[in-house]
């Protein structure tokens, strides 16, 4: 695998991490702004409530059939070309005349977005080992900035400008975007080797099959996200339907979650120092915690006190994850980042889907609090039955 031998500085590091909170973000605007959508095309219910979950397909599609490339050729060229994608899929959902049309272009907005994915790998290729952790954890903060950005910068710019004007927002930072990657990532591409995609492809499954510890941190963050994704797709139709709030309000709560991204670097070090088995259990441990909050303390109050804990614990669990498929096969980063986040984004597209249906048959916050704490358990029990014996501080 070929990286450049420029040190990674600080400097480049936070901006590895800004472009990636850009790029996320632009996943996330639909899901605060789902009522707004639905208001603009009330005979299409059925298309518009595929949105966030033909969203996190796509990325999961992006995952599977882009992100392995990186391990064969120039992931600057490939970051630099998924980027301008985007930015024409985001400019195709400001535009779209139909909600048929807008869940293509959230497809492609998916699928364009995993970009960001090219990026985590690239810093862990180009740190030390020793400070591994705390570098992937530094730039999955962007990345965990533009989940919770996505849905606070949507509610708010959807309240006052229109969910049109909330992706005309997003094809404006993704300009930007670009503008960066252009500056950090110069144009000074190796030649290209010979490699067969479908043998990259089938390289996938081999390398699923040989590490356990893949399969495990997989499964894990695959039930994880589901339950994290399960909040974040029903809350604007909780609020609106218990509060009579609007879109405001749901991105003014995403803002709440930003103060758990100081989680992502600590876990990160943490990680590097501990091992992550303890990471993950404490923080499954919270998501639980969150879900009793939420089922319990019906109010506000106990909403902002769950988002803090839940978006905590997820970020850290994720970050313990990475740090253990990192530390696996260099020469395969690329592909084991594939299998690890397109297995996670289908569980978040299932939460998401599972999520809405039940919603729309029962508008249940109880029933709602009860299958997100539900998966969340099951990644508990999926981490803790899978770990082996007497390695709990060394994964």
């Amino acid at each position: 695998m070929r990286t450049n031998n420029h040190e990674l500085s600080s400097a480049r590091v936070l901006m590895l991490a800004m472009i990636c909170c850009i790029v996320v973000a632009n996943i996330y605007f639909n899901q605060s702004v789902l009522n707004l959508i639905a208001g603009a095309f009330p005979n299409e219910w059925e298309a518009v409530s595929l949105i966030p979950m033909v969203t996190q397909l796509g990325y999961a599609a992006g995952l599977l059939f882009l992100i392995p490339l990186g391990d064969y050729i120039e992931r600057q060229w490939l970051i630099l070309r998924q980027a301008q994608v985007l930015l024409l899929a985001l400019i195709g959902m400001m535009l779209s005349p139909t909600a048929t049309v807008l869940v293509f272009f959230s497809f492609l907005t998916g699928m364009a977005a995993t970009v960001a994915q090219q990026i985590v790998p690239l810093a862990a290729s180009l740190s030390r080992p020793s400070s591994r952790g705390k570098t992937v954890g530094t730039v999955m903060s962007g990345v965990l900035a533009g989940i919770l950005a996505g849905r606070a910068i949507g509610g708010l710019i959807g309240q006052y400008f229109g969910w049109r004007g909330v992706f005309l927002s997003g094809a404006i930072m993704t300009l930007l975007a670009l503008f960066f990657i252009a500056r950090l990532l110069p144009s000074q591409w190796l030649p290209t080797p010979t490699f067969h995609y479908l043998a990259v492809l089938r390289s996938l499954g081999d390398l699923w099959k040989s590490e356990p510890q893949v399969r495990n941190a997989t499964l894990t963050q695959a039930m994880l996200f589901a339950s994290f994704s399960v909040l974040w797709t029903v809350l604007p139709f909780w609020l609106a339907h218990r509060y009579h709030y609007g879109a405001g309000v749901t991105g003014t709560l995403a803002v709440l979650g930003l103060i758990g991204i100081l989680c992502a670097p600590l876990a990160g070090s943490l990680s590097d120092r501990q091992g992550s088995f303890r990471m993950v259990v404490f923080g499954v441990s919270l998501m639980l915690l969150a879900w009793m909050v939420f089922w319990g303390w019906n109010s506000m109050a106990g909403m902002m006190v769950g988002i803090l804990l839940l978006d905590a614990g997820e970020q850290c669990v994720l970050i313990a994850n990475q740090h253990t498929i990192y530390s696996l096969r260099p020469d395969a980063r690329n592909r084991l980042n594939t299998l690890f986040m397109s297995v996670m984004f289908i569980g978040g597209a299932c939460g998401s889907l599972a999520a809405t249906g039940l919603w729309e048959a029962t508008h249940s916050w109880t029933l709602i609090s009860s299958v997100g704490a539900g998966l969340a358990m099951m990644g508990l029990l999926t981490a803790v039955r899978r770990q082996p014996s007497g390695r709990h501080s060394a994964t």
